[in-house]
């Protein structure tokens, strides 16, 4: 009977979160089919590739709430405003749907630009959030945002470095093997 009230709590919890764990899962997922094309140059059956999106677009839902639970958690500390999770899940996970459109990094030449932009966007979204739900000022509003969205940032570029290096190795190692045959 003991774990029953949390079990309880945290599938109320999760009911109420529903929107944005699910916008979470569709940021992480849309990130992740930024690199199909990579996938599909490293001859990859079909469901490597599916299960390598999947497992991407987890770990990178994973990682934006960690940063949205960063956020919250400086909030609820340093400006002393009290907020249910799942409200401010959800309005965080609103603010990072500009990262529907991450698949348009893998555009040529104009990628990197759109990333960026992507990027900025989705910062300047959480800030005007804290801003206008929380009554905060803009620059109390950058300073609680802006180390959530430095470790996003850090765990995308690890998980996207890790993918690129596993990639181009194994691209490296069929040249080869092309080549020595």
């Amino acid at each position: 009977m003991e774990i029953q009230t949390p079990l309880d709590a945290l599938g109320g919890w999760l009911v109420q979160t529903d929107i944005g764990l699910g916008l979470l899962l569709l940021v992480g997922l849309s990130m992740s089919l930024s690199h199909v094309f990579t996938l599909l140059a490293n001859r990859l059956n079909r469901r490597q590739i599916i299960v390598h999106l999947i497992l991407d677009g987890l770990m990178l839902s994973v990682a934006f709430l960690l940063s949205s639970t960063i956020d919250m958690v400086l909030l609820a500390t340093s400006a002393s405003v009290t907020i249910h999770p799942s409200d401010f899940i959800n309005g965080v996970a609103v603010c990072l749907l500009p990262a529907v459109f991450y698949l348009l990094v893998a555009a040529p030449y104009v990628g990197e630009t759109i990333g960026l932009g992507i990027w900025v966007l989705m910062h300047l979204n959480v800030i005007t959030l804290l801003h206008a739900r929380f009554a905060l000022p803009y620059g109390e509003a950058l300073l609680l945002a802006t180390p959530g969205y430095v470790v996003a940032v850090l765990l995308v570029w690890l998980l996207f470095r890790q993918g690129w290096q596993a990639g181009y190795s194994t691209l490296a190692s069929q040249l080869s093997d092309a080549h020595g045959s």
